[in-house]
């Protein structure tokens, strides 16, 4: 019994002093992309935790999913931040005369500061571009899980489509 108890004490003593990963935590408190085309408004939510929230809100109906973030990803999106300076760019590159483009929307929210970047047409910055392609690069890898939770993704009003017309009244008079 002595002897069992030795080797699981050397045994679990082994286990708990393994190197834990350092992992940083993200440059921000939350960065939120949305994106709108003709056939799609979507948006994903990265917070300072190892947590991903994924929103489809059109085509309906709406879908809600999270993803827990691997350490080797977290890494790797840490790197993706961190080539960013967010603030050096405008708030708005939008392509006039453009009406079937895809759309983006970047809100960076940190110690309780706001900044919304606005991607529209051709306009938008080589280094953004990258940025969101490779994001979506990590982010096909993830396995996301459906979820009912109220997860807030901000504002959105400015890409997602108008309401539709009103149905016409069939009375004839």
């Amino acid at each position: 019994m002595k002897k069992q108890f030795v080797i699981f004490s050397v045994i679990l003593l082994m286990f708990s002093c393994s190197k834990k990963e350092d992992v940083k935590p993200f440059p921000f408190d939350e960065l939120i992309v949305s994106s709108a085309g003709l056939d799609h408004v979507t948006s994903i939510k990265f917070t300072n935790s190892d947590t991903v929230y994924y929103k489809r809100i059109y085509p309906k109906p709406i879908k809600k999913s999270y993803a827990i973030l691997e350490i080797s990803d977290r890494k790797k999106l840490n790197e993706l931040f961190l080539k960013l300076d967010f603030g050096k760019f405008k708030d708005d590159y939008v392509q006039d005369n453009l009406a079937d483009g895809t759309m983006y929307l970047i809100n960076i929210s940190k110690d309780r500061k706001n900044k919304k970047i606005s991607l529209y047409g051709k306009v938008i910055p080589q280094e953004l571009k990258k940025f969101i392609d490779s994001l979506g690069g990590i982010l096909n890898g993830l396995r996301f899980i459906r979820t009912n939770k109220n997860i807030d993704f901000g504002d959105l009003r400015s890409i997602l489509p108008p309401p539709p017309p009103p149905i016409p009244n069939s009375k004839v008079h």
